[in-house]
């Protein structure tokens, strides 16, 4: 009976020392979240913020021109053609065909045109368009690179106004 004693009282000196180390595992174990946590939250705040344009509220007034200006286009009819001619010295020749709702050609407009770089900053080439008869227009130019711009124009005549934008490839 006493080597029983003995031994239930090992035992519980045994589970005694064990125990002692359960309620550290828990601090341990809060330590580790805690420390992921501020981890996260020192890249997240030096990191990416969200915003995405400077002044959202006014870009979105923007917008609601922007595309109200749209819809007054549309219901004017206009159709828009581009061609473009490429000459062995590398100017390229632009044609800007403008036809009403009814097929009509558009002359005596007003074209305001420039030539964007979108790949880098370079300063926009402005475009003097001539009339050209029948509602065509011309442009030519010598593009000082290769690659990728982005014609950006202009058509008006009184109130009524046309905007517009093409990508162009120059080789």
């Amino acid at each position: 009976m006493a080597a029983a004693i003995r031994s239930t009282a090992m035992q519980s000196k045994a589970m005694q020392s064990r125990g002692r180390w359960i309620p550290w595992l828990f601090v341990a174990g809060f330590l580790v979240v805690i420390g992921v946590n501020a981890t996260l939250i020192m890249f997240a705040t030096d990191t990416f913020s969200g915003l995405v344009v400077q002044h959202p509220y006014q870009k979105g007034q923007e917008f609601d021109r922007t595309k109200a200006r749209l819809a007054e286009q549309a219901a004017m009819g206009w159709q828009v053609t581009l061609n473009r001619e490429e000459k062995a010295d590398g100017t390229i020749v632009l044609q800007l065909a403008f036809r009403d709702a009814d097929g009509k050609p558009l002359d005596n407009l007003s074209i305001a045109a420039e030539l964007q770089r979108p790949v880098e900053n370079l300063a926009a080439l402005e475009l003097g368009f001539r009339p050209d008869g029948a509602g065509r227009y011309r442009a030519e130019l010598l593009p000082p690179k290769h690659g990728q711009w982005d014609l950006h124009y202009t058509a008006s005549i009184g109130e009524r106004q046309y905007e517009g934008a093409e990508r162009l490839f120059v080789r």
